[in-house]
């Protein structure tokens, strides 16, 4: 057994090298036996993998340590040995999206044309709010950590309500999920006498609505003077956001304080109903809440946040294991159900992700398995909620098959970023020939419609052509001649749509091949 081990080690450290060799070739594309440090951070960049990731901070320190000069292999070898696994993963495609950069060119034309949108206005909740209207960011982190910037990205914005899910998921870390629930319930407002602050059962509705958020906010670190409480709070947004600190507004604090009425409301009417541990101090609650409120960060922090929840609890630029994957769990399903104030039903019918607003224009949105995102734009609509955001959103899930059950139906248009060119190239290509074969000449014409190469073939160079024939579905053939396919393909045997077509006995279908000069 120990022979094996140490024979296993010795084969990897063999690899190693030889990756690394490979590597340095692809980009030394003029094969001068030397690149510029340039050269790897613009590959590394295309990929999603940027200069400040922690995880390739030795291989940028070793780079920087050569200034301009030329990298020859030698002390290329040395520059990256250490982050190898992350920068081959990222330059032979291996992480979660691999072409990024086209992923990139998607995202980048679909913030263009929302950019257009100027509908909504900027909350004048309190005036720390206002914000200049023409602000857009928008900030994507992956599972693997490939990340994309858009627009002021690390401009300040207040999270608001974005810091509910976040209590949450602390409260039930920390309580467990049957504890959490006996305070607070976990369904979106349900009609009753007190609808609008408790559900049926006397309890808060959820823990993203306002009394739900109060509650948690009762919940949250138990253990901890109230002072030390907010602190703790902000050390799990910055683990979440891979080591990305967020501010607190104290303006913000202040004003809410003012107008907030109809939290005051909430907090002593749940206490009259007798929802708070005895001895619990309003007041406590209530600031607790509002500095949540107020916390400030950027979308490119709250990408990454996004993305942790994205990967059941672990942050992707560190490795850290934040939260309990049963937590994220839960809190994603409150999201999906709740997170979206009152558009939340639409919401999840229409964009089908889990997501949080704030009415500072700040929306979070969660791709299970794949990707965080985060969009700040200030105009909001009569929702509360970001008007470019709603719209990017939109044209977000109707390029990409990212809905909760686009798995349940094939959609050809869309694209699956996850998956390589060829990959979805076949994918199309297949379903495709499986149309053809079933004589579907609707499905036939609708994927052809999407741009399918009509000529392309299976793994057996099988193409629609030769299914339709071999089946027997003449109307498909008549398609597929009309629009001028080659009938004469051939398929890994040497057969030919002919060929199948004689092989079924189908006449009319050989009459109608060989009158277009189809051959066996």
């Amino acid at each position: 057994m120990e022979n094996e081990i140490a024979s296993s080690q010795k084969e990897t450290k063999q690899k190693i090298p030889d990756a690394i060799d490979h590597l340095f070739d692809a980009l030394d594309i003029e094969a001068n036996g030397a690149i510029k440090k340039t050269d790897l951070f613009q590959a590394l960049a295309r990929h999603g993998i940027l200069e400040d990731d922690a995880r390739i901070k030795e291989t940028i320190q070793s780079l920087d340590k050569l200034g301009d000069s030329k990298i020859s292999p030698e002390a290329f070898r040395k520059s990256v040995g250490q982050n190898i696994t992350l920068i081959e993963k990222a330059m032979t495609g291996q992480l979660i999206i691999p072409d990024f950069n086209n992923f990139n060119s998607f995202i980048t034309n679909i913030y263009n044309r929302t950019i257009l949108n100027t509908d909504g206005n900027v909350s004048d909740h309190i005036p720390e709010l206002s914000a200049d209207p023409e602000q857009y960011a928008v900030s994507i982190c992956t599972i693997d950590g490939q990340r994309l910037n858009i627009g002021p990205y690390t401009a300040a914005l207040i999270a608001r309500s974005v810091c509910t899910p976040i209590n949450y998921c602390i409260a039930l870390d920390e309580l467990g999920e049957e504890e959490t629930h006996k305070h607070v319930g976990r369904a979106p407002k349900e009609k009753g006498f007190h609808y609008l602050m408790l559900n049926n059962d006397g309890l808060p509705h959820n823990p993203l609505d306002a009394s739900g958020a109060l509650m948690v906010s009762s919940l949250v670190k138990l253990e901890l003077e109230p002072a030390k409480k907010f602190n703790a709070i902000l050390d799990t947004w910055a683990a979440m956001a891979g080591g990305i600190r967020p501010g607190l507004n104290k303006g913000a604090i202040l004003s809410e304080k003012g107008v907030s009425d109809a939290e005051y409301t909430l907090a002593y009417f749940m206490r009259q109903n007798g929802l708070f541990a005895k001895g619990t101090d309003i007041n406590e609650i209530l600031n607790l809440y509002f500095s949540c409120l107020s916390i400030e960060t950027t979308t490119e922090a709250l990408s990454v946040i996004a993305s942790t929840l994205a990967n059941a609890g672990i942050c992707p630029k560190t490795g850290e294991k934040v939260l309990k994957p049963e937590t994220v769990k839960n809190c994603l399903s409150l999201m999906y159900s709740c997170g979206m104030e009152q558009y939340s039903s639409e919401f999840a019918f229409s964009v089908g992700l889990p997501a949080k607003s704030g009415i500072s224009g700040v929306i979070v949105i969660v791709v299970p398995n794949v990707m965080g995102i985060a969009i700040w734009s200030p105009r909001i609509n009569d929702h509360g909620i970001s008007v470019r955001g709603l719209d990017f959103c939109r044209k977000f899930i109707q390029r990409f098959n990212f809905h909760n059950y686009d798995s349940l139906i094939k959609t050809p248009e869309k694209i699956n970023p996850r998956l390589t060119k060829n990959e979805i190239r076949m994918k199309g290509i297949m379903a495709l020939v499986e149309a053809a074969s079933r004589g579907d000449l609707f499905e036939v014409q609708r994927l052809a419609s999407t741009g399918i190469d009509l000529n392309e073939g299976d793994y057996d160079n099988r193409t629609p052509i030769h299914l339709a024939a071999s089946e027997g579905h003449i109307n498909v053939v008549e398609f597929f001649i009309s629009k001028n396919v080659d009938v004469n393909p051939k398929d890994r045997w040497g057969g030919t749509p002919l060929a199948d077509a004689r092989r079924g006995g189908y006449e009319k279908i050989i009459a109608l091949l060989e009158k277009h000069n189809a051959r066996d």
